[in-house]
């Protein structure tokens, strides 16, 4: 190698001979990023399949995952079994229709909408609740993917969506989700990619019809498919209706999906750890009045809530990974990356970087307290991307958990009956194995005990070390 050559990064050991490290990555992703961090620090490559794969760890080098994309980096083509899944719609379609597309997303998800759909996460949070009784066991898992379902629902359809989609519109979309596979061409004649193809189909008529009804009566409605139909785009048209369907298919998916493996950890991470619970409980106490909708102004006081959110995406995320090829030639740290390339950021490594997060291994919500203030750097945490392609619902995404886990522990005592929770990593979003979680509903006396509280002025609990995860 002559002085002038810039060397490609170090290839991680235990490839397999033609499939490289696919299978490692398929069985044991966080294990596999570990490993090569331990090996080579913050940039290693590997070999999925016939393709080098360069995976990226820290702020630094985030960043420019970030920054480069639609630049010297593509994001659609490693998402290609997505776009067979939902078409070509936000971060599937080509960097000139995603920005031809962004005032839409924009529009979808301004300040101004938040505001009904804070009440439609209320509406569907509270009839969840109602449903438990007065005491029982569920699997959290399995509630947060039904509860998610219907807050998209009503936020996106309004009251009537669950007439409007009809009873199969969920296992159809299952259908879909099941068929997601990074590894197989997504057009092999399997079983799992017909049923795809056919709910895709049935989905498409479910929602012309949603879409028709709007159209004959414009004045009447004021949900995500008007604004889909209304809303012009950067050139100044109006999606088509195969679009429209596209779009509301790719907004589910990723407003959905992600939220509800989010949801189910959050409420997981927190009873496992009792002593930051109290703290939760007692902003509850003082913050959230009995029998009264969640409103904005109130999500605006709840810091304990979202700093349990924010250390759930660092600490579990649903998306610990995402995916860029390299179109021309780039240059990372001392490295040059060739075009044909695949690059990866890593949660797995990212998220636990000791010179950014204090015992990142420990479940900490108060690092993100202002006396602490750690991972300030908005690349620091890839849980929702970054840059420009920083998740357009975030926000819709943590206000969603937010009032979940506000509602949920103010109506109920709830014990953590699974001991062994694990990260069921999925091609679409990671997810937590079973939470069986035991509660029983709050009595009289117990709600009494919380008015009188909340009347007295609860203190302000100090910050206090949360226990080991």
């Amino acid at each position: 190698m002559s002085s002038t050559t810039v060397p490609t990064p170090p290839m991680l050991s235990g490839g397999l001979p033609v499939l490289g490290h696919a299978l490692e990555m398929l069985r044991d992703r966080d294990g596999l990023f570990k490993r090569g961090h331990a090996a080579h620090g913050d940039l290693f490559a590997i070999k999925l399949g016939p393709l080098n794969t360069l995976v990226v760890t820290g702020a630094e080098y985030n960043r420019i995952f970030y920054t480069e994309t639609d630049k010297a980096l593509n994001m659609q083509e490693g998402y290609a079994f997505l776009k067979e899944a939902i078409g070509e719609v936000l971060f599937t379609a080509s960097k000139e229709d995603y920005y031809n597309q962004r005032p839409v997303l924009q529009e979808v998800f301004k300040r101004e909408r938040m505001v009904g759909y804070i009440e439609a996460m209320n509406l569907e949070v509270q009839r969840w609740l109602d449903s438990l009784g007065q005491y029982g066991e569920i699997d959290v898992t399995q509630e947060m993917l039904r509860l998610t379902q219907q807050v998209a629902g009503r936020s996106f359809i309004g009251k009537d969506y669950e007439q409007e989609l009809g009873p199969n519109f969920w296992e159809w979309y299952q259908a879909i989700s099941a068929s997601l596979d990074p590894v197989l061409p997504p057009t092999l004649p399997l079983p799992k990619f017909w049923r795809r193809d056919q709910s895709k189909k049935k989905i498409a008529e479910v929602l012309n019809k949603v879409i028709q009804k709007r159209r004959e009566n414009p004045g009447r409605y004021n949900d995500l498919i008007s604004t889909l139909l209304t809303t012009p785009l950067k050139d100044g048209s109006i999606l088509p209706d195969a679009s429209i369907v596209i779009m509301f298919m790719g907004l589910i998916f990723a407003g959905h999906e992600t939220t509800a493996g989010q949801a189910a950890w959050l409420i997981a991470l927190l009873l496992q750890h009792p002593d930051y619970l109290k703290l939760v409980k007692a902003e509850i106490s003082r913050e959230v009045e009995p029998n009264k909708p969640i409103d904005a102004s109130v999500l605006s006081r709840l810091e304990h809530i979202y700093w349990a959110v924010d250390e759930t995406t660092r600490f579990r995320p649903s998306a610990d990974t995402q995916i860029r090829t390299v179109e021309a030639p780039i240059t990372v740290g001392p490295y040059q990356i060739p075009a044909g390339w695949r690059v990866m950021v890593s949660g797995a490594t990212s998220h636990f970087m000791p010179d950014v997060f204090t015992n990142p291994e420990r479940f900490d919500p108060l690092r993100y307290s202002p006396e602490r203030s750690e991972g300030k750097n908005p690349f620091a945490i890839i849980g929702f991307g970054g840059g420009i392609h920083k998740c357009t619902g975030m926000n819709f995404a943590k206000n969603e958990m937010a009032v979940i886990s506000a509602l949920f522990f103010q109506q109920f005592e709830a014990e953590l009956v699974s001991s062994d929770i694990r990260v069921v990593a999925g091609a679409g979003a990671n997810h937590p194995s079973a939470v069986r979680v035991r509660y029983h509903r709050k009595t009289a006396i117990e709600s009494l005990k919380t008015a009188e509280s909340k009347a007295e002025g609860c203190p302000h609990p100090q910050p206090q070390t949360t226990s080991e995860g």
